[in-house]
């Protein structure tokens, strides 16, 4: 990617987003002009509001930085990026890229047509072979989070994921570190572990991470929300010391909790270390770098000293890049953690150092680029189109100044048609009425035979054996009508306000079931059995909804109790 002036750089976390803007600075160096971050909710819960929640915090995120347009770079979550390393034989480019789409196949647990793939080419991993890196992630996700990042007015340049850009972050701040070094990112939801050795890498994404505490503390207070319990967390979470230590209360559960979630982190860890080198030839770390927001909880750095042995310091994402006045010291102070993606982003975009260029393909991006490509063409048609539109214009002014002569002349008519039209359609209506009235005359003798329809349809769908009807009761909405009293609307008291219920709608039916092996399926094999009927309106996929009372088989007696409420498909009026 060209090098260039001024540039804007995105991480877009699970519970915080960073934009920066970098300006380029003699020496292949930076400048953090400006700085701004904004929260999203922290509950698992609210994931499906993301898109709507990342649109509203780019906003502001722009507005506060005056971002208008320029090149921009953007890294997604490290979550829901499948990565694979791989050794391939050496060869020329194109064997090179069948050999990357062959290997992708087969170790992406995907469809390979729902993915974004990319892929780059590392130095030499032993003789004759080539290692790669292959990176993909759900297109479908990656294009909501295009779209949500476009709603905003923004328009990435460059994708790529969490973990890449803070390996370019790496190398452009620490570019001449001995030995093999072990950046640690524990965010919200995943810690990722970069390794770092010469011209070797290695990355392995945990899905573990700061929420970790939080989900095991909500189980721990079940009483709490997931907000409450994020803000204890935030309060009193702390890495204790092995043994005893002060601490009461939910200081020391939380202490507990988060110390347990860093020694999973820390196993993984030894794991890790152990298959990067017996699998990929590396040799043990000499140092750890922390990063992310899981790394500002209290006692993380001596933890980690204390279980790897190591040094372990706090990354510095600006140890090469000075800040100026214009970005808030505050603010740049408070967000250290979260800006070592923006910085490798930066790196790329600026031409530094920045070993890494991996990108996402968003057919998204791709279009919106095709169609800016083609608004030059498009503005010299319209113009053309516009002279072309003049002289037709002016060809065809005479003839419509004639239409215009006829159709005065047939508005003339029209008016005298359209009394006549009023006519028509006052006879239309009546009609309309009448026939309305002649449909309900010609239902009345069909209503007549309605309940013995629905007897005999009852008769003939009832079980042959173990099972009849004691009682039959109409229903109007949810009330049961007792047709001793005809005259009051056989009994139903009307709710106040409301009109009383014009039509029968259901039917209650009360009845026995006999002891049997089947016990109480021979009730649910009479609703099947109703279900199947053009007189009843039962949900085939919520059948168990018409069952109101269905007495289980205890052996104390011979016949046991049913209810069921069955709804008409057509109402009978009272």
């Amino acid at each position: 990617m060209p090098a260039a002036k001024r540039v804007a750089a995105l991480n877009l976390g699970m519970q915080t987003v960073t934009m920066a803007v970098f300006d380029a600075a003699p020496g292949d160096s930076m400048v953090l002009a400006g700085l701004a971050r904004a929260e999203l909710l922290a509950d698992p819960a609210a994931d499906a509001s993301r898109p709507g929640q990342l649109k509203i915090a780019l906003n502001e995120l722009r507005s506060k930085l005056k971002w208008s347009t320029g090149p921009l770079a953007m890294a997604v979550p490290s979550q829901g990026v499948f990565a694979r390393f791989v050794k391939i034989p050496q060869g020329d480019a194109d064997k090179v890229e069948q050999m990357l789409f062959f290997e992708a196949q087969q170790s992406i647990p995907y469809p390979i047509e729902e993915v974004s793939l990319c892929h780059q080419v590392l130095p030499e991993a032993e003789a004759g072979k080539l290692g790669a890196l292959i990176l993909a992630t759900k297109l479908d996700s990656l294009e909501s989070t295009v779209e949500a990042v476009q709603s905003a007015g923004l328009s990435p340049d460059h994708i790529e994921t969490s973990p890449t850009a803070l390996y370019n972050s790496l190398r452009y701040n620490y570019p001449d570190l001995p030995g093999c070094t072990l950046l640690i990112d524990i965010g919200a939801r995943a810690t990722n572990l970069i390794f770092a050795e010469a011209d070797r890498l290695f990355i392995r994404t945990l899905p573990v991470g700061g929420n970790s505490i939080t989900a095991a503390l909500q189980k721990k207070f079940e009483a709490r929300s997931f907000v409450e319990v994020e803000n204890l967390k935030v309060k009193d979470a702390f890495i204790p010391p092995p043994g005893n230590y002060e601490a009461t209360g939910d200081a020391a559960e939380v202490g507990k909790i988060a110390r347990t979630v860093m020694t999973r982190i820390h196993n993984e860890i030894t794991r890790s270390v152990t298959f990067y080198r017996t699998n990929q030839g590396g040799s043990a770390p000499v140092r750890v770098l922390l990063a992310g927001g899981g790394a500002s909880l209290p006692y993380t750095l001596e933890f980690f000293n204390e279980k790897l042995s190591l040094p372990v310091e706090f990354f510095n994402p600006l140890r090469r890049i000075s800040v100026a006045p214009s970005a808030d010291p505050q603010t740049v102070q408070r967000s250290a953690h979260a800006l070592g993606e923006c910085t490798g982003l930066a790196a790329a975009l600026l031409g530094g150092d920045a070993p890494l260029r991996l990108g996402f393909d968003s057919p998204r991006l791709q279009s919106a680029k095709l169609d800016k490509g083609r608004r030059p063409f498009l503005v010299a048609a319209v113009a053309l189109l516009a002279a072309t539109l003049g002289a037709a214009f002016l060809h065809y002014k005479t003839a419509a100044d004639r239409v215009a002569e006829l159709n005065a002349g047939l508005d003339a008519d029209a008016a005298k048609l359209q009394a006549f039209k009023t006519k028509i359609d006052a006879a239309a209506s009546q009609r309309n009425r009448l026939l309305a009235d002649a449909a309900d005359l010609a239902a009345s003798p069909m209503l007549r035979t309605a309940w013995a329809t629905i007897i005999d349809e009852l008769a003939q769908r009832t079980p042959p054996r173990n099972i009849w009807i004691t009682s039959l009761r109409p229903m109007a909405g949810d009330t049961v009508l007792d047709p001793s009293k005809k005259d009051d609307a056989w009994g139903a008291t009307p709710v106040e306000g409301e009109e009383q219920a014009a039509s029968v709608t259901a039917i209650a039916i009360d009845g026995l079931y006999l002891e049997n092996p089947d016990e109480a399926k021979v009730v649910d094999a009479f609703v099947d059995s109703l279900a199947e009927s053009p007189l009843f309106q039962i949900d085939p996929a919520n059948k168990a909804d018409a069952v109101k009372l269905r007495a289980a088989q205890s052996g104390e007696t011979w016949a046991y109790d049913y209810k069921l409420v069955i709804p008409l498909r057509r109402p009978i009026p009272l």
